[in-house]
């Protein structure tokens, strides 16, 4: 009977060493399985050498690409679609579609269309990414279709996604996409935008429809990541009542873009979004400020520097060095007249910052000069020291 546990344990190590001499036989038969593999793809490419000379020789001629003569088997047609692949996702225009005709024409897009019913999860996502690359319009739809399925749900959503994208030949077609993507995951804004960035296709109308959809969040915030940094005139005053939407994110990136158009803001309108509750839109408005150089908030500016948020006192300070002699005088006026230690800092490295580029550029000197020692002066009757650093700078500016 005392026997009995040795026994049992004895049991155990033999299965656990029978797993692990099994984990390791399989291990060892993958990875020559993977080399193999390798090895056929690396002597294939050898082979069709002539054919990618001929390729690279042809593609900028007005024919079509022909494929190679003769018969190919399946690893020799693998290792051509390495290489086409290769070319297509590194070349654009009229060069790229026709590579993505010489792959319908090799059976490619067939063959990688049937790989989207396989079993595998793995073999399906490969297929996927493979059509995506070769933008074959005739497998959208299964694309879409994958999205509606549990594949959807997860993580592989997003490389569906973008392979839709890619292959998309209609606004339709993106905007199904589009609704798919944010009904499923709808926290995945940027990432969405970037997808549909990827199509030939180009989306600023259908963004600029969405933004009439002040029900969903997730389509608006979408819509006005993928409009922003476009000229789209056409939605100015759409953007504008966005600015009063009830959701932050939605308010905030409104706001930016309409800040893109202040040439067509009234001078209250940007004042208002200069006080916004939001500091976002604070620090977005005054930073507009001094990219267009409106002198007019030059007061506001310095108001900004006393704000709470350091993205607006960093920005208010900015926008004050970039408003000419006026704004930098204010600048250091400021600097040495506020009287909390955040807006002293924000506006000296502003003044620092200024200063270092005038010493850069020869046609700022003599114009900065003056202001640069009226600063000493301010600061010494402000705080009753000389500071010596201040004193050395307008030699070596001069200089």
């Amino acid at each position: 009977m005392w026997t009995e546990p040795l026994d049992q344990a004895a049991s155990v190590l033999i299965v656990l060493g029978i797993a692990i001499v099994g984990g390791f036989a399989a291990l060892f038969l993958l990875r020559a399985r993977h080399g193999a593999i390798a090895e056929r793809m690396k002597l294939n490419l050898e082979k069709h050498q002539d054919y990618f000379n001929y390729l690279s020789a042809s593609i900028g001629s007005s024919e079509a690409l022909l494929p190679p003569p003769g018969k190919l088997s399946l690893p020799e047609l693998r290792a051509i679609q390495s290489k086409l692949l290769e070319w297509i996702e590194t070349i654009g225009g009229e060069h790229r579609e026709k590579l993505t005709a010489l792959c319908r024409d090799l059976g490619l897009v067939e063959l990688e269309r049937q790989r989207l019913r396989s079993p595998w999860p793995g073999i399906r996502m490969e297929a996927v990414y493979h059509l995506g690359v070769m933008r074959a319009p005739e497998c959208t739809d299964e694309l879409l279709k994958l999205l509606e399925g549990r594949e959807g749900m997860e993580s592989t959503a997003f490389v569906i996604g973008r392979a839709a994208a890619k292959c998309a030949s209609s606004l339709e077609e993106l905007r199904t996409l589009l609704l798919l993507l944010t009904e499923r995951h709808p926290q995945a804004h940027q990432l969405i935008a970037d997808m549909l960035a990827s199509s030939a296709l180009d989306p600023a109308p259908l963004y600029t429809e969405l933004l009439n959809r002040e029900d969903d969040e997730a389509l608006l915030t979408v819509a006005l990541i993928g409009l922003s940094g476009r000229n789209k005139r056409a939605a100015f005053h759409t953007l504008d009542r966005l600015v009063l939407s009830e959701h932050r994110e939605v308010r905030i990136k409104a706001a930016k873009i309409l800040l893109q158009y202040t040439r067509l803001l009234p001078l209250e309108r940007i004042g208002e979004l200069i006080r916004h509750p939001d500091w976002e839109i604070r620090a977005a408005a005054v930073k507009a400020v001094g990219e267009q150089q409106l002198e007019f908030y030059l007061d506001a500016l310095v108001g900004g520097l006393e704000d709470e948020q350091w993205w607006v006192r960093f920005y208010s300070a900015k926008s004050l060095s970039r408003l000419g002699p006026a704004g930098f005088e204010a600048l250091c006026a400021a600097a040495a007249a506020a009287e909390q230690e955040e807006s002293r800092e924000a506006a000296w490295e502003a003044v620092h910052e200024e200063l270092d580029r005038a010493a850069a550029d020869s046609s700022k000197e003599v114009q900065l000069i003056p202001y640069y020692n009226r600063l000493a002066y301010i600061y010494r009757r402000k705080l009753g020291e000389t500071r010596r650093g201040l004193q050395a700078e307008p030699a070596r500016i001069s200089s």
